[in-house]
């Protein structure tokens, strides 16, 4: 009786922090517009929707985008074949997109959304999951969903037409049955995989899962490809672990990590992708983005420290390997990644952070549990709930601009307003120089479109000279100009120069925030 009155105990405390995750991620979920990639997502998906295939929607002028080729990757698994100019990166994400504007309005910022919202909840779930099954402590796998459900990232990307909300957690789940295929001691009922299981050290009744959910995270995100060295260095360090215990190299920790080098060695002489894709960088900001969430960072790290040890002393290979997992993602993208920094590319270190820091947090709770004998259960509990309450950044959600509000100081501009504002405001003629994978906001316009920027944009598109930019306005009697602060880089320094002193900024309302809306009139006296 006393074990299923802990159990369901269990149960509504999870179920309320289920509760709690689905109402931080769903609330006002319509309030920001799109911004960034989003577009890509809604587009994509509504494309999809609409024609059956992987092409993206112009929704000004009602019809396909006209795509230059996309290159794509073996693990775009393009099983349709419809041709290179189709955007079949993610499909499997933007495919669930699609399948809920079947039934959800799509003129609505929410409906687009609603799949990365039910991915952010999961996660929370999934993380309860995994965090006890490494630790094999429920008491930590609610801390760390209570920590899930209330992190800064994981509400935001989880408000977001973006795949990273279900990248994160099939990676977790994708790395949790790794784990499983190096070190567990299940049993197949075919006696000669128990005998190849033996003999190699490894577990080959998670073969397949391994397989298939690598591939998946491979087609979500490439940055899944980290797992290769999260992998190599497990087998390094537990194989030093296990060479300081009896002193013996031939382990197979060791001899499956020289083996993995000089199979990287060989591959590399010949060109290897991964290999090529780092270097030696230096994005130090990548240390602020992965503690956002805490409200002290020192007191983030002391408990992700005494986490970490006590996971190792207690649980050595569940320690180390979540450990590894989340410095070799962390340091990787500090030092290695050979790209432009984002929170989106580190969000899939966050639940080992998060677990880590919820261990943190209990093993300081049982050691003042067993040590203040007078005080056990209530020092035990009041620690629990302090360090949580001192751990969360609680200022995010009073702050005047957060993802609930979209302010003139938020990071991306309205796009909704802006462009409400231009299409009210233009004459029938008018043309319009901005990012065209942001026309959800001019839908049906049928506005003539100088599109600039963009990953297959032509290459007059990438950035617009001055030359090219006197000749579009000479050529068109009126129109507008709509770049964001990120936008500044598809205008030559002459060309921002020129819009500054010769056409009109639109100063109004609807138009504010890190945007810029310039507005012509040849026939302007």
């Amino acid at each position: 009786m006393k074990s299923f009155l802990l159990k369901r105990k269990f149960l509504i405390v999870l179920l309320a922090v289920l509760i709690l995750a689905g109402f931080l991620r769903f609330y006002n979920l319509s309030e920001k517009s799109f911004s960034a990639d989003e577009f890509l997502g809604v587009n994509t998906a509504y494309g999809y929707m609409k024609l059956g295939e992987w092409r993206r929607w112009d929704f000004n002028l009602e019809k396909p985008f006209q795509d230059n080729e996309y290159f794509k990757t073996f693990f775009d698994f393009d099983i349709w074949k419809d041709g290179a100019d189709t955007y079949t990166r993610a499909w499997i994400y933007n495919w669930q997109v699609a399948q809920s504007l079947k039934f959800l309005p799509d003129s609505q910022e929410w409906s687009y959304r609603a799949t990365s919202v039910i991915w952010g909840v999961l996660s929370v779930l999934i993380i309860y999951w995994i965090a006890f099954k490494f630790t094999k402590n429920k008491i930590i796998g609610i801390i760390a969903a209570l920590l899930m459900a209330l992190s800064i990232d994981g509400i935001e990307f989880s408000r977001k037409v973006r795949m990273y909300a279900m990248f994160m957690p099939v990676f977790l789940i994708f790395s949790y049955t790794a784990f499983l295929f190096f070190e567990s001691k299940i049993k197949s009922k075919w006696e000669k995989l128990n005998k190849l299981n033996d003999k190699m050290g490894i577990n080959f009744v998670f073969f397949l899962p391994v397989i298939f959910l690598g591939l998946l995270s491979m087609h979500l995100h490439l940055l899944a490809a980290n797992f290769v060295f999260i992998g190599l260095i497990y087998f390094l360090v537990m194989g030093l672990i296990v060479y300081r215990k009896n002193k013996n190299l031939k382990n197979h920790y060791l001899i499956y990590s020289l083996i993995a080098i000089l199979a990287g060695i060989i591959i590399n002489l010949k060109g290897n992708v991964l290999l090529s894709s780092l270097s030696w960088e230096n994005h130090f900001s990548y240390f602020g983005k992965s503690f956002a969430d805490y409200s002290n960072v020192i007191v983030a790290i002391i408990l992700l420290s005494v986490g970490a040890y006590y996971l190792i002393k207690n649980k050595t290979q569940e320690g180390v390997y979540l450990l590894v997992n989340y410095s070799v993602i962390f340091l990787g993208a500090i030092f290695l990644w050979n790209r432009n920094t984002g929170e989106q590319y580190i969000f899939f270190a966050k639940p080992f952070q998060i677990i880590l820091i919820a261990a943190g947090i209990w093993a300081i709770a049982e050691f003042l549990k067993n040590n203040l004998k007078n005080y056990n259960q209530k020092a035990y509990i009041g620690a629990i709930i302090f360090l949580i309450v001192a751990s969360v950044n609680w200022g995010y959600f009073w702050a005047s601009e957060n993802t609930y509000v979209q302010t003139s100081d938020s990071p991306n501009p309205n796009y909704r307003n802006v462009f409400s504002y231009i299409v009210n405001k233009r004459e029938k003629n008018d043309v319009l120089i901005t990012r065209n994978f942001r026309n959800f906001y001019w839908q049906g316009a049928k506005m003539k479109v100088v599109s600039l920027g963009g990953e297959r944009a032509d290459e007059s598109e990438k950035k617009i000279e001055l030359e090219n930019l006197r000749q579009i306005i000479n050529s068109n009697n009126s129109g507008w100009i709509v770049y964001s602060d990120n936008d500044e880089s598809f205008f030559s320094k002459e060309a921002q120069t020129y819009i500054v002193e010769n056409l009109e900024k639109i100063n109004n309302l609807k138009v504010r925030g890190p945007i810029n809306v310039y507005y012509w009139s040849n026939t302007k006296k």
